[in-house]
C-alpha cells in the first residue's frame, strides 16, 4: 500500500500548494491567516478542507457565501497526488525519488502561478535551483551532471531571449506586427532549476518537449481564435510539462534518439 501513502501525501500537499499559488503572487503569508474563503473571508473549517472530498461534497462552493470555488483547487490536489504516485512507481525508495518529489512540488506551484499571473517568482525558482544543486550531493547522485543541466537550462532560455530581442523582434516590426517580449525574466532561473534536477541529458529532452508543446498549443489556440496577435502565452506551464516528460521518460527518449541517430 505504499502507493496509497504517496497518494495521500500528494493530496495533502496539493491542498497546501493551492494556498501558495493564491498567496505568493499577492505577497501574502502562506502561514497566516489560516485557510479562508477569498470571497467572504470566512475561515474554512477542517472538515471543509479535506483534499478533493470537501470540494466535491460542497459542489465547488463556499459553505458560507455559496460563491464558486475555482476547480483549480480540485485539479491541483488530484494532479499532485497522481504525480507523487507516479514518482514512487518510477523511482522507488531512492534519493532520486526525493528529488523527483521536490521537483514536482515546485513545478506545480510555479506553473500554476505563471498560468494565472504571468509571473514566475524568483523567491521560489532561485531557492529551487539551490535545492536542485544541493540535493545532487546526496549519495549515488552526480552533482556535476546537475550543474551542467542547470547551465544548459539557463543558457537555452538566455539564447532564446537574445534571438527574440535582436533578430525576431526586428523582423516582426518590419512586418508591422506588434509582438510582446518573447521570454519573461522568470523563465531563466526556472529552466536552470529544472536542469539542476534533471541533469544534462534529461533537460535536453525536457526543453525540446516544452518547445514542441508550446508551439503546438499556441498554434491550436490561434486557430481556434482563443488568442489574438501579440497576446502573451506563459511559457512556464510548457517548461513544467516538458520537465515532467524529462523526469519520467527522459532517459528512455534520449537512449532511443541516440540509437536512431547512430543507426543501431
Amino acid at each position: 500500500m505504499s502507493w496509497a501513502v504517496f497518494a495521500v501525501l500528494g493530496l495533502i500537499l496539493g491542498s497546501f500548494f493551492n494556498v501558495c499559488i493564491h498567496r505568493i503572487p499577492r505577497r501574502q503569508s502562506i502561514v497566516a491567516p489560516p485557510s479562508h474563503c477569498p470571497n467572504c473571508r470566512k475561515r474554512i473549517a477542517f472538515y471543509d478542507n479535506i483534499p478533493v472530498l470537501s470540494w466535491l461534497l460542497l459542489r465547488g462552493r463556499c459553505r458560507h457565501c455559496r460563491r464558486p470555488i475555482s476547480p483549480r483547487y480540485l485539479l491541483v490536489e488530484l494532479l499532485t497526488g497522481v504525480l507523487f504516485v507516479a514518482a514512487w512507481a518510477r523511482f522507488g525508495p531512492t534519493w532520486e525519488l526525493l528529488r523527483a518529489l521536490l521537483l514536482i512540488s515546485l513545478l506545480v506551484v510555479l506553473a500554476l502561478i505563471d498560468l494565472e499571473h504571468l509571473i514566475i517568482p524568483f523567491r521560489l525558482s532561485i531557492p529551487g535551483l539551490v535545492l536542485a544543486l544541493g540535493t545532487a550531493l546526496l549519495p549515488g547522485l552526480d552533482p556535476l551532471d546537475a550543474l551542467w543541466g542547470a547551465l544548459a537550462g539557463g543558457c537555452f532560455v538566455l539564447a532564446a531571449w537574445l534571438l527574440w530581442r535582436y533578430v525576431l523582434a526586428g523582423l516582426f516590426r518590419k512586418m508591422g506586427v506588434d509582438q510582446k517580449e518573447g521570454m519573461g525574466g522568470g523563465d531563466l532561473p526556472f529552466a536552470a532549476m529544472i536542469g539542476g534536477f534533471l541533469g544534462l541529458g534529461r533537460v535536453a529532452v525536457a526543453l525540446f518537449a516544452a518547445v514542441l508543446l508550446g508551439v503546438a498549443v499556441g498554434l491550436a489556440l490561434r486557430w481556434a481564435g482563443r488568442t489574438g496577435r501579440g497576446q502573451e502565452i506563459p511559457f512556464g506551464p510548457f517548461l513544467a510539462a516538458g520537465a515532467l516528460v524529462g523526469l519520467f521518460a527522459g532517459r528512455e527518449i534520449l537512449a532511443w534518439y541516440l540509437r536512431f541517430l547512430l543507426g543501431s
